[in-house]
Protein backbone atom coordinates (compact mmCIF):
# COMPACT_ATOMS: atom_id res chain seq x y z
CA UNK A 1 0.00 0.00 0.00
CA UNK A 2 2.75 2.44 0.97
CA UNK A 3 4.63 1.48 -2.21
CA UNK A 4 1.59 2.36 -4.39
CA UNK A 5 1.11 5.65 -2.51
CA UNK A 6 4.77 6.47 -3.04
CA UNK A 7 4.48 5.82 -6.79
CA UNK A 8 1.34 7.97 -6.98
CA UNK A 9 3.08 10.82 -5.16
CA UNK A 10 6.15 10.51 -7.38
CA UNK A 11 4.06 10.54 -10.60
CA UNK A 12 2.18 13.66 -9.51
CA UNK A 13 5.37 15.31 -8.35
CA UNK A 14 6.88 14.68 -11.78
CA UNK A 15 3.78 16.12 -13.49
CA UNK A 16 4.02 19.22 -11.31
CA UNK A 17 7.73 19.52 -12.04
CA UNK A 18 7.15 19.25 -15.81
CA UNK A 19 4.31 21.81 -15.59
CA UNK A 20 6.46 24.26 -13.63
CA UNK A 21 9.36 23.78 -16.03
CA UNK A 22 7.15 24.28 -19.09
CA UNK A 23 5.47 27.39 -17.69
CA UNK A 24 8.38 28.77 -15.69
CA UNK A 25 8.36 32.13 -17.47
CA UNK A 26 4.63 32.67 -16.98
CA UNK A 27 4.94 31.75 -13.32
CA UNK A 28 7.82 34.21 -13.04
CA UNK A 29 5.56 36.92 -14.48
CA UNK A 30 2.94 36.14 -11.85
CA UNK A 31 5.54 36.35 -9.08
CA UNK A 32 6.85 39.69 -10.41
CA UNK A 33 3.33 41.15 -10.38
CA UNK A 34 2.77 39.82 -6.86
CA UNK A 35 6.05 41.31 -5.68
CA UNK A 36 5.32 44.75 -7.16
CA UNK A 37 1.87 44.75 -5.57
CA UNK A 38 2.91 43.61 -2.08
CA UNK A 39 2.41 47.12 -0.59
CA UNK A 40 -1.26 47.08 -1.60
CA UNK A 41 -2.05 44.64 1.23
CA UNK A 42 -0.93 47.22 3.81
CA UNK A 43 -2.84 50.18 2.40
CA UNK A 44 -5.64 51.63 4.54
CA UNK A 45 -9.17 52.37 3.33
CA UNK A 46 -8.22 55.58 1.56
CA UNK A 47 -9.39 55.46 -2.06
CA UNK A 48 -12.89 56.79 -2.84
CA UNK A 49 -13.94 54.66 -5.83
CA UNK A 50 -12.73 51.46 -4.19
CA UNK A 51 -14.73 52.36 -1.08
CA UNK A 52 -17.86 52.89 -3.21
CA UNK A 53 -17.43 49.46 -4.81
CA UNK A 54 -16.99 47.81 -1.40
CA UNK A 55 -19.96 49.71 0.04
CA UNK A 56 -22.22 48.58 -2.78
CA UNK A 57 -20.85 45.06 -2.38
CA UNK A 58 -21.84 45.13 1.32
CA UNK A 59 -25.30 46.41 0.41
CA UNK A 60 -25.76 43.64 -2.17
CA UNK A 61 -24.69 41.11 0.46
CA UNK A 62 -27.42 42.49 2.72
CA UNK A 63 -30.02 41.80 0.02
CA UNK A 64 -30.41 45.26 -1.46
CA UNK A 65 -31.10 45.59 -5.18
CA UNK A 66 -28.50 47.30 -7.32
CA UNK A 67 -29.71 50.53 -8.99
CA UNK A 68 -32.92 50.45 -6.90
CA UNK A 69 -31.93 50.34 -3.21
CA UNK A 70 -28.30 51.35 -3.75
CA UNK A 71 -26.93 53.36 -6.69
CA UNK A 72 -23.74 54.13 -8.51
CA UNK A 73 -23.28 55.03 -12.16
CA UNK A 74 -21.24 52.11 -13.53
CA UNK A 75 -22.28 48.86 -15.14
CA UNK A 76 -22.75 46.04 -12.61
CA UNK A 77 -19.82 43.60 -12.68
CA UNK A 78 -17.41 45.77 -10.66
CA UNK A 79 -19.88 45.76 -7.74
CA UNK A 80 -20.27 41.99 -7.89
CA UNK A 81 -16.50 41.63 -7.83
CA UNK A 82 -16.56 43.68 -4.62
CA UNK A 83 -19.41 41.51 -3.29
CA UNK A 84 -17.43 38.37 -4.05
CA UNK A 85 -14.27 39.80 -2.46
CA UNK A 86 -15.94 40.60 0.87
CA UNK A 87 -13.23 43.00 2.08
CA UNK A 88 -10.60 45.41 0.88
CA UNK A 89 -7.95 42.70 1.16
CA UNK A 90 -10.05 40.31 -0.91
CA UNK A 91 -10.73 43.02 -3.48
CA UNK A 92 -7.03 43.84 -3.74
CA UNK A 93 -6.21 40.16 -4.22
CA UNK A 94 -8.87 39.84 -6.90
CA UNK A 95 -7.40 42.88 -8.65
CA UNK A 96 -3.95 41.30 -8.42
CA UNK A 97 -5.26 38.06 -9.94
CA UNK A 98 -6.88 40.04 -12.79
CA UNK A 99 -3.58 41.84 -13.43
CA UNK A 100 -1.66 38.55 -13.51
CA UNK A 101 -4.12 37.15 -16.07
CA UNK A 102 -3.79 40.35 -18.12
CA UNK A 103 0.02 40.16 -18.02
CA UNK A 104 0.11 36.56 -19.23
CA UNK A 105 -2.49 37.28 -21.92
CA UNK A 106 -0.53 40.31 -23.09
CA UNK A 107 2.69 38.29 -23.32
CA UNK A 108 0.94 35.71 -25.50
CA UNK A 109 -0.43 38.48 -27.72
CA UNK A 110 3.05 39.95 -28.18
CA UNK A 111 4.17 36.76 -29.95
CA UNK A 112 1.99 37.77 -32.91
CA UNK A 113 3.83 41.04 -33.42
CA UNK A 114 7.45 40.59 -32.32
CA UNK A 115 9.72 37.78 -33.46
CA UNK A 116 12.57 38.78 -31.17
CA UNK A 117 12.28 37.94 -27.49
CA UNK A 118 14.02 41.19 -26.59
CA UNK A 119 11.22 43.19 -28.20
CA UNK A 120 8.55 41.18 -26.41
CA UNK A 121 10.37 41.54 -23.12
CA UNK A 122 10.70 45.30 -23.51
CA UNK A 123 6.98 45.73 -24.26
CA UNK A 124 6.15 43.45 -21.36
CA UNK A 125 8.26 45.52 -18.94
CA UNK A 126 6.44 48.70 -20.00
CA UNK A 127 3.09 46.97 -19.53
CA UNK A 128 3.93 45.55 -16.10
CA UNK A 129 5.30 48.81 -14.74
CA UNK A 130 2.42 51.01 -15.84
CA UNK A 131 -0.37 48.59 -14.91
CA UNK A 132 0.96 47.81 -11.41
CA UNK A 133 2.75 50.87 -10.09
CA UNK A 134 0.75 53.62 -8.38
CA UNK A 135 1.74 56.23 -10.96
CA UNK A 136 -1.53 55.71 -12.84
CA UNK A 137 -3.28 54.03 -9.91
CA UNK A 138 -2.32 50.57 -11.15
CA UNK A 139 -2.17 49.41 -7.53
CA UNK A 140 -5.92 50.01 -7.09
CA UNK A 141 -8.49 47.49 -8.40
CA UNK A 142 -10.37 50.03 -10.51
CA UNK A 143 -12.78 49.12 -13.28
CA UNK A 144 -10.00 49.45 -15.84
CA UNK A 145 -8.11 46.62 -14.12
CA UNK A 146 -10.89 44.15 -14.88
CA UNK A 147 -11.74 45.68 -18.27
CA UNK A 148 -8.13 45.08 -19.31
CA UNK A 149 -8.34 41.44 -18.28
CA UNK A 150 -11.55 40.76 -20.22
CA UNK A 151 -10.35 42.76 -23.24
CA UNK A 152 -7.04 40.90 -23.48
CA UNK A 153 -8.74 37.53 -23.02
CA UNK A 154 -11.20 38.57 -25.72
CA UNK A 155 -8.34 39.38 -28.07
CA UNK A 156 -6.71 36.02 -27.28
CA UNK A 157 -9.97 34.30 -28.25
CA UNK A 158 -10.13 36.45 -31.40
CA UNK A 159 -6.61 35.26 -32.29
CA UNK A 160 -8.08 31.81 -32.97
CA UNK A 161 -10.42 33.12 -35.66
CA UNK A 162 -9.85 33.10 -39.39
CA UNK A 163 -10.45 36.85 -39.55
CA UNK A 164 -7.58 37.70 -37.20
CA UNK A 165 -5.30 35.20 -38.91
CA UNK A 166 -6.07 36.84 -42.25
CA UNK A 167 -5.01 40.15 -40.71
CA UNK A 168 -1.63 38.75 -39.69
CA UNK A 169 -1.16 36.78 -42.92
CA UNK A 170 -2.92 38.53 -45.81
CA UNK A 171 -2.07 35.60 -48.09
CA UNK A 172 -4.53 33.41 -46.18
CA UNK A 173 -7.90 33.22 -47.88
CA UNK A 174 -10.97 34.27 -45.95
CA UNK A 175 -13.60 31.54 -45.56
CA UNK A 176 -16.87 31.83 -47.48
CA UNK A 177 -19.99 32.70 -45.52
CA UNK A 178 -21.36 29.18 -45.88
CA UNK A 179 -18.13 27.77 -44.41
CA UNK A 180 -18.29 30.19 -41.49
CA UNK A 181 -21.75 28.95 -40.58
CA UNK A 182 -20.67 25.32 -40.83
CA UNK A 183 -17.30 25.79 -39.10
CA UNK A 184 -18.16 25.23 -35.46
CA UNK A 185 -14.69 26.02 -34.14
CA UNK A 186 -14.34 29.40 -35.87
CA UNK A 187 -17.88 30.41 -34.91
CA UNK A 188 -17.37 29.46 -31.26
CA UNK A 189 -14.18 31.52 -31.02
CA UNK A 190 -15.94 34.50 -32.62
CA UNK A 191 -18.78 34.21 -30.10
CA UNK A 192 -16.39 33.81 -27.16
CA UNK A 193 -14.36 36.87 -28.18
CA UNK A 194 -17.54 38.93 -28.39
CA UNK A 195 -18.86 37.57 -25.09
CA UNK A 196 -15.63 38.46 -23.28
CA UNK A 197 -15.88 42.00 -24.62
CA UNK A 198 -19.46 42.00 -23.37
CA UNK A 199 -18.19 41.18 -19.88
CA UNK A 200 -15.68 44.02 -20.21
CA UNK A 201 -18.53 46.38 -21.12
CA UNK A 202 -20.55 45.20 -18.12
CA UNK A 203 -17.54 46.12 -16.00
CA UNK A 204 -17.19 49.62 -17.46
CA UNK A 205 -18.88 51.13 -20.52
CA UNK A 206 -15.70 52.56 -22.17
CA UNK A 207 -14.68 48.94 -22.86
CA UNK A 208 -16.81 49.36 -25.99
CA UNK A 209 -13.76 51.01 -27.53
CA UNK A 210 -11.65 47.89 -26.92
CA UNK A 211 -14.47 45.94 -28.58
CA UNK A 212 -14.29 48.27 -31.59
CA UNK A 213 -10.74 47.00 -32.19
CA UNK A 214 -12.21 43.83 -33.72
CA UNK A 215 -13.92 45.96 -36.33
CA UNK A 216 -10.66 47.79 -37.04
CA UNK A 217 -9.04 44.41 -37.73
CA UNK A 218 -11.89 43.61 -40.10
CA UNK A 219 -11.41 46.96 -41.82
CA UNK A 220 -7.69 46.38 -42.43
CA UNK A 221 -8.38 42.88 -43.74
CA UNK A 222 -10.84 44.39 -46.22
CA UNK A 223 -8.38 47.12 -47.23
CA UNK A 224 -5.79 44.43 -47.92
CA UNK A 225 -8.34 42.46 -49.97
CA UNK A 226 -9.07 45.54 -52.09
CA UNK A 227 -5.34 46.14 -52.59
CA UNK A 228 -4.82 42.59 -53.84
CA UNK A 229 -7.83 42.82 -56.12
CA UNK A 230 -6.70 46.18 -57.47
CA UNK A 231 -3.37 44.68 -58.48
CA UNK A 232 -5.27 42.41 -60.88
CA UNK A 233 -8.03 44.78 -61.98
CA UNK A 234 -8.06 47.86 -64.16
CA UNK A 235 -10.19 50.21 -62.04
CA UNK A 236 -10.93 50.74 -58.37
CA UNK A 237 -14.61 49.88 -58.98
CA UNK A 238 -13.62 46.55 -60.46
CA UNK A 239 -11.39 45.90 -57.45
CA UNK A 240 -14.32 46.59 -55.14
CA UNK A 241 -16.49 44.14 -57.06
CA UNK A 242 -13.73 41.53 -56.99
CA UNK A 243 -13.42 41.83 -53.22
CA UNK A 244 -17.15 41.32 -52.54
CA UNK A 245 -16.68 37.79 -51.26
CA UNK A 246 -14.04 39.00 -48.79
CA UNK A 247 -16.39 41.72 -47.57
CA UNK A 248 -19.16 39.18 -47.08
CA UNK A 249 -16.86 36.93 -45.06
CA UNK A 250 -15.64 39.83 -42.90
CA UNK A 251 -19.14 41.15 -42.23
CA UNK A 252 -20.39 37.67 -41.34
CA UNK A 253 -17.58 37.02 -38.88
CA UNK A 254 -17.89 40.44 -37.27
CA UNK A 255 -21.64 39.88 -37.08
CA UNK A 256 -21.03 36.73 -35.05
CA UNK A 257 -18.66 38.65 -32.77
CA UNK A 258 -21.36 41.28 -32.29
CA UNK A 259 -23.91 38.57 -31.46
CA UNK A 260 -21.56 37.28 -28.75
CA UNK A 261 -21.22 40.78 -27.29
CA UNK A 262 -24.92 41.56 -27.56
CA UNK A 263 -25.89 38.23 -25.96
CA UNK A 264 -24.04 39.14 -22.76
CA UNK A 265 -25.65 42.60 -22.66
CA UNK A 266 -29.11 41.08 -23.25
CA UNK A 267 -28.55 38.53 -20.48
CA UNK A 268 -27.88 41.41 -18.08
CA UNK A 269 -31.04 43.17 -19.28
CA UNK A 270 -33.12 40.02 -18.77
CA UNK A 271 -31.60 39.54 -15.31
CA UNK A 272 -32.54 43.02 -14.16
CA UNK A 273 -35.97 42.66 -15.76
CA UNK A 274 -36.59 39.53 -13.69
CA UNK A 275 -35.31 41.39 -10.62
CA UNK A 276 -37.86 44.12 -11.28
CA UNK A 277 -35.21 46.79 -11.73
CA UNK A 278 -34.80 47.10 -15.50
CA UNK A 279 -35.75 50.82 -15.78
CA UNK A 280 -33.27 51.69 -13.02
CA UNK A 281 -30.56 49.55 -14.63
CA UNK A 282 -31.01 51.33 -17.94
CA UNK A 283 -31.11 54.76 -16.27
CA UNK A 284 -28.20 54.42 -13.85
CA UNK A 285 -26.12 51.51 -15.16
CA UNK A 286 -26.21 52.35 -18.86
CA UNK A 287 -27.60 55.76 -19.82
CA UNK A 288 -26.19 57.74 -16.90
CA UNK A 289 -22.71 57.18 -18.34
CA UNK A 290 -23.57 59.54 -21.20
CA UNK A 291 -24.62 62.23 -18.74
CA UNK A 292 -21.50 61.63 -16.68
CA UNK A 293 -19.29 61.93 -19.77
CA UNK A 294 -20.70 65.33 -20.62
CA UNK A 295 -20.84 66.89 -17.17
CA UNK A 296 -17.16 67.90 -16.87
CA UNK A 297 -16.04 71.09 -18.60
CA UNK A 298 -12.26 71.61 -18.40
CA UNK A 299 -10.66 74.86 -19.56
CA UNK A 300 -8.54 74.67 -22.72
CA UNK A 301 -6.07 77.22 -24.18
CA UNK A 302 -8.11 77.79 -27.35
CA UNK A 303 -11.49 77.12 -28.95
CA UNK A 304 -9.86 74.79 -31.51
CA UNK A 305 -8.32 72.59 -28.82
CA UNK A 306 -11.63 72.61 -26.94
CA UNK A 307 -13.35 71.40 -30.12
CA UNK A 308 -10.95 68.49 -30.47
CA UNK A 309 -11.93 67.37 -26.97
CA UNK A 310 -15.62 67.27 -27.89
CA UNK A 311 -17.19 64.06 -29.14
CA UNK A 312 -17.28 65.40 -32.71
CA UNK A 313 -13.66 66.51 -32.48
CA UNK A 314 -12.47 63.13 -31.22
CA UNK A 315 -14.39 61.30 -33.94
CA UNK A 316 -12.84 63.61 -36.54
CA UNK A 317 -9.30 63.09 -35.23
CA UNK A 318 -9.69 59.33 -35.04
CA UNK A 319 -11.25 59.25 -38.51
CA UNK A 320 -8.29 61.16 -39.93
CA UNK A 321 -5.89 58.75 -38.23
CA UNK A 322 -7.70 55.70 -39.63
CA UNK A 323 -7.60 57.32 -43.07
CA UNK A 324 -3.81 57.77 -42.77
CA UNK A 325 -3.38 54.16 -41.67
CA UNK A 326 -5.56 53.00 -44.55
CA UNK A 327 -3.73 54.95 -47.23
CA UNK A 328 -0.28 54.00 -45.92
CA UNK A 329 -1.14 50.51 -44.64
CA UNK A 330 1.54 48.84 -46.79
CA UNK A 331 4.19 51.04 -45.15
CA UNK A 332 3.25 49.93 -41.63
CA UNK A 333 3.87 46.66 -39.85
CA UNK A 334 0.92 44.65 -38.56
CA UNK A 335 2.07 45.47 -35.05
CA UNK A 336 1.83 49.19 -35.72
CA UNK A 337 -1.53 48.98 -37.52
CA UNK A 338 -2.99 46.99 -34.64
CA UNK A 339 -1.43 48.92 -31.76
CA UNK A 340 -1.89 52.44 -33.13
CA UNK A 341 -5.57 51.79 -33.91
CA UNK A 342 -6.07 50.24 -30.49
CA UNK A 343 -4.32 53.11 -28.75
CA UNK A 344 -6.44 55.62 -30.64
CA UNK A 345 -9.62 53.84 -29.53
CA UNK A 346 -8.55 53.48 -25.90
CA UNK A 347 -7.39 57.10 -25.77
CA UNK A 348 -10.88 57.99 -26.98
CA UNK A 349 -12.24 55.87 -24.10
CA UNK A 350 -9.90 57.41 -21.52
CA UNK A 351 -10.91 60.95 -22.52
CA UNK A 352 -14.62 60.24 -22.89
CA UNK A 353 -15.47 62.47 -19.93
CA UNK A 354 -12.31 64.66 -20.18
CA UNK A 355 -11.67 64.08 -16.49
CA UNK A 356 -8.06 64.16 -15.24
CA UNK A 357 -8.17 60.85 -13.36
CA UNK A 358 -4.96 58.84 -13.90
CA UNK A 359 -6.64 55.42 -13.75
CA UNK A 360 -8.69 56.22 -16.87
CA UNK A 361 -5.47 55.96 -18.85
CA UNK A 362 -4.67 52.42 -17.69
CA UNK A 363 -6.73 51.30 -20.66
CA UNK A 364 -4.19 52.72 -23.15
CA UNK A 365 -1.10 50.96 -21.81
CA UNK A 366 -1.34 47.57 -23.58
CA UNK A 367 -1.34 49.32 -26.97
CA UNK A 368 1.17 51.93 -25.81
CA UNK A 369 3.62 49.25 -24.68
CA UNK A 370 3.58 47.79 -28.21
CA UNK A 371 4.06 51.24 -29.76
CA UNK A 372 7.01 52.04 -27.48
CA UNK A 373 8.62 48.69 -28.30
CA UNK A 374 8.23 49.42 -32.02
CA UNK A 375 9.79 52.86 -31.54
CA UNK A 376 12.79 51.50 -29.65
CA UNK A 377 13.34 48.79 -32.24
CA UNK A 378 13.26 51.34 -35.08
CA UNK A 379 15.92 53.35 -33.25
CA UNK A 380 18.07 50.27 -32.64
CA UNK A 381 17.70 49.14 -36.26
CA UNK A 382 18.61 52.60 -37.53
CA UNK A 383 21.74 52.73 -35.36
CA UNK A 384 22.81 49.30 -36.60
CA UNK A 385 22.43 50.38 -40.22
CA UNK A 386 24.25 53.67 -39.79
CA UNK A 387 27.97 54.35 -39.64
CA UNK A 388 30.03 57.55 -39.64
CA UNK A 389 31.26 58.65 -43.04
CA UNK A 390 33.61 61.36 -44.19
CA UNK A 391 33.48 64.69 -42.39
CA UNK A 392 31.50 63.10 -39.57
CA UNK A 393 28.37 62.64 -41.68
CA UNK A 394 26.23 59.70 -40.57
CA UNK A 395 25.47 57.37 -43.48
CA UNK A 396 22.52 55.00 -43.19
CA UNK A 397 21.69 52.04 -45.37
CA UNK A 398 18.05 51.15 -45.80
CA UNK A 399 16.10 49.33 -48.47
CA UNK A 400 12.80 51.16 -47.97
CA UNK A 401 11.06 54.16 -46.47
CA UNK A 402 9.03 51.91 -44.17
CA UNK A 403 11.08 52.54 -40.97
CA UNK A 404 10.91 56.30 -41.55
CA UNK A 405 7.15 56.33 -42.04
CA UNK A 406 6.57 54.03 -39.10
CA UNK A 407 8.86 56.16 -36.92
CA UNK A 408 6.79 59.21 -37.86
CA UNK A 409 3.65 57.29 -36.95
CA UNK A 410 4.95 56.29 -33.53
CA UNK A 411 5.99 59.90 -32.90
CA UNK A 412 2.47 61.13 -33.72
CA UNK A 413 0.82 58.54 -31.49
CA UNK A 414 3.05 59.03 -28.45
CA UNK A 415 2.99 62.83 -28.81
CA UNK A 416 -0.81 62.79 -28.95
CA UNK A 417 -0.97 60.86 -25.70
CA UNK A 418 1.52 63.16 -23.93
CA UNK A 419 -0.22 66.31 -25.14
CA UNK A 420 -3.58 64.91 -24.00
CA UNK A 421 -2.25 64.17 -20.52
CA UNK A 422 -0.86 67.69 -20.31
CA UNK A 423 -4.00 69.45 -21.58
CA UNK A 424 -6.23 67.52 -19.18
CA UNK A 425 -3.81 68.21 -16.31
CA UNK A 426 -3.48 64.54 -15.44
CA UNK A 427 -1.18 64.34 -12.45
CA UNK A 428 0.23 60.85 -11.85
CA UNK A 429 0.85 59.68 -8.29
CA UNK A 430 4.41 59.55 -6.90
CA UNK A 431 5.90 56.07 -7.06
CA UNK A 432 9.16 56.28 -5.10
CA UNK A 433 7.42 57.89 -2.13
CA UNK A 434 4.82 55.09 -2.15
CA UNK A 435 7.45 52.36 -1.86
CA UNK A 436 9.58 54.38 0.54
CA UNK A 437 6.63 54.66 2.92
CA UNK A 438 5.99 50.94 2.73
CA UNK A 439 9.66 50.19 3.35
CA UNK A 440 9.61 52.37 6.45
CA UNK A 441 6.49 50.61 7.66
CA UNK A 442 7.95 47.15 6.98
CA UNK A 443 11.17 48.03 8.79
CA UNK A 444 9.25 49.61 11.70
CA UNK A 445 10.70 53.07 11.11
CA UNK A 446 7.16 54.45 11.26
CA UNK A 447 4.00 53.15 12.92
CA UNK A 448 1.01 51.94 10.93
CA UNK A 449 -0.92 55.03 12.05
CA UNK A 450 1.82 57.29 10.66
CA UNK A 451 1.81 55.25 7.44
CA UNK A 452 -2.00 55.40 7.23
CA UNK A 453 -2.27 59.17 7.66
CA UNK A 454 0.01 59.81 4.66
CA UNK A 455 -2.69 58.61 2.27
CA UNK A 456 -5.59 60.87 3.19
CA UNK A 457 -5.93 63.48 5.95
CA UNK A 458 -9.42 62.25 6.87
CA UNK A 459 -8.23 58.74 7.75
CA UNK A 460 -7.26 59.47 11.35
CA UNK A 461 -10.82 60.55 12.11
CA UNK A 462 -12.31 57.80 9.95
CA UNK A 463 -10.60 54.99 11.83
CA UNK A 464 -11.76 56.42 15.17
CA UNK A 465 -15.34 57.02 14.03
CA UNK A 466 -15.51 53.55 12.42
CA UNK A 467 -15.09 52.03 15.90
CA UNK A 468 -18.15 53.97 17.07
CA UNK A 469 -20.18 52.97 14.01
CA UNK A 470 -19.35 49.29 14.42
CA UNK A 471 -20.86 49.37 17.92
CA UNK A 472 -24.17 50.61 16.54
CA UNK A 473 -26.91 47.96 16.46
CA UNK A 474 -28.10 49.30 13.09
CA UNK A 475 -26.85 47.92 9.81
CA UNK A 476 -27.30 51.37 8.29
CA UNK A 477 -25.89 54.80 9.05
CA UNK A 478 -26.09 58.09 7.20
CA UNK A 479 -22.97 60.04 6.24
CA UNK A 480 -23.50 63.48 4.77
CA UNK A 481 -20.41 64.19 2.70
CA UNK A 482 -18.14 62.55 0.17
CA UNK A 483 -16.70 59.97 2.52
CA UNK A 484 -17.63 56.47 1.30
CA UNK A 485 -14.43 55.28 2.98
CA UNK A 486 -16.27 55.32 6.30
CA UNK A 487 -19.05 53.06 5.01
CA UNK A 488 -16.54 50.51 3.71
CA UNK A 489 -14.33 50.70 6.80
CA UNK A 490 -17.18 50.28 9.28
CA UNK A 491 -19.03 47.68 7.21
CA UNK A 492 -22.24 49.73 7.45
CA UNK A 493 -24.68 50.39 4.64
CA UNK A 494 -25.95 53.84 3.63
CA UNK A 495 -29.38 55.11 4.57
CA UNK A 496 -31.03 55.80 1.25
CA UNK A 497 -29.77 54.98 -2.23
CA UNK A 498 -26.61 57.08 -2.39
CA UNK A 499 -23.10 56.61 -0.99
CA UNK A 500 -21.79 60.15 -1.53
CA UNK A 501 -23.12 63.70 -1.37
CA UNK A 502 -22.19 64.51 -4.98
CA UNK A 503 -24.61 61.85 -6.21
CA UNK A 504 -27.36 63.36 -4.07
CA UNK A 505 -26.47 66.72 -5.62
CA UNK A 506 -26.43 65.28 -9.15
CA UNK A 507 -29.90 63.80 -8.83
CA UNK A 508 -31.29 66.65 -6.73
CA UNK A 509 -32.32 63.95 -4.25
CA UNK A 510 -32.36 66.17 -1.13
CA UNK A 511 -35.95 65.52 -0.10
CA UNK A 512 -35.66 61.83 -0.96
CA UNK A 513 -32.63 61.58 1.33
CA UNK A 514 -34.31 63.40 4.24
CA UNK A 515 -37.36 61.15 3.82
CA UNK A 516 -35.13 58.05 3.95
CA UNK A 517 -33.44 59.28 7.15
CA UNK A 518 -36.80 59.98 8.79
CA UNK A 519 -38.08 56.54 7.79
CA UNK A 520 -35.00 54.53 8.84
CA UNK A 521 -34.19 56.63 11.95
CA UNK A 522 -30.54 55.50 12.11
CA UNK A 523 -28.91 55.52 15.52
CA UNK A 524 -25.91 57.45 14.17
CA UNK A 525 -25.51 60.20 11.59
CA UNK A 526 -22.13 61.57 10.50
CA UNK A 527 -21.82 65.06 9.05
CA UNK A 528 -18.59 66.05 7.28
CA UNK A 529 -17.51 69.60 8.15
CA UNK A 530 -16.27 70.47 4.66
CA UNK A 531 -19.63 69.69 3.06
CA UNK A 532 -22.29 72.22 2.06
CA UNK A 533 -25.30 71.61 4.38
CA UNK A 534 -28.01 69.23 3.21
CA UNK A 535 -31.30 71.20 3.15
CA UNK A 536 -33.42 70.17 6.13
CA UNK A 537 -30.81 67.92 7.75
CA UNK A 538 -29.65 70.28 10.49
CA UNK A 539 -33.20 71.03 11.61
CA UNK A 540 -34.02 67.33 11.77
CA UNK A 541 -30.82 66.50 13.69
CA UNK A 542 -31.48 69.27 16.21
CA UNK A 543 -34.94 67.86 16.94
CA UNK A 544 -34.10 64.13 17.03
CA UNK A 545 -30.33 63.80 17.68
CA UNK A 546 -27.60 65.09 19.94
CA UNK A 547 -23.92 65.66 19.04
CA UNK A 548 -22.10 62.57 20.28
CA UNK A 549 -18.51 63.13 19.18
CA UNK A 550 -16.58 65.99 17.58
CA UNK A 551 -13.60 65.43 15.30
CA UNK A 552 -11.56 67.85 13.18
CA UNK A 553 -13.24 66.68 9.96
CA UNK A 554 -16.66 65.44 11.10
CA UNK A 555 -19.35 65.37 13.76
CA UNK A 556 -21.10 62.21 14.93
CA UNK A 557 -24.74 62.64 15.95
CA UNK A 558 -26.55 60.05 18.09
CA UNK A 559 -30.30 59.62 18.13
CA UNK A 560 -31.69 60.85 21.46
CA UNK A 561 -34.09 58.80 23.60
CA UNK A 562 -36.30 61.75 24.54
Amino acid sequence: MSFMLGRWLWRNFRKLDIFLDKHAFLLALALIVLFIRVPTIAEPYWYGDEAIYLTLGNSLRAGERLYVDIIDHKTPLIYYFALFSGSQFGFRMLGTAATIVSTIAFYILLKDFFVRKSQRLFALIIFILYTNLPRFEGNIPNGETFVMMFALLGILAFRQTRLYQAFLQPSRKLPHRSYIVKSTSNTIWLLISGALMGLATLTKVPAIFDFAMFFMVGWFVYVEAISRAKANEVTFTQALLASRSSLGSIVTQLGIVFVGWLSVILISIVYYFLRGSLPQYIDYGLLYNFRYAGSWNPQFPSALIAFFFTLKGKVLLFGVWVYILTVLHKHFSKAFLFASSWLGLTLFAATLSNRPYPHYFLQVFPALAIIVAITVWIIVLTIRRCKPGKNGVLLCETDSTKPVIEAAGTFIVISTLLVTLNLLHVRPYPTLRYYDLFYKLATQQISWEEYRDQFNPVLKDNYQVAKILRRSPDMEVFIWGNNPLLYALSGKNPVGRFTVAFHIDDFNAYQETITAIEAKKPTLVVVMKDQVPLPGLREYLMSEYIPNSEYPTMTVWRRSTR
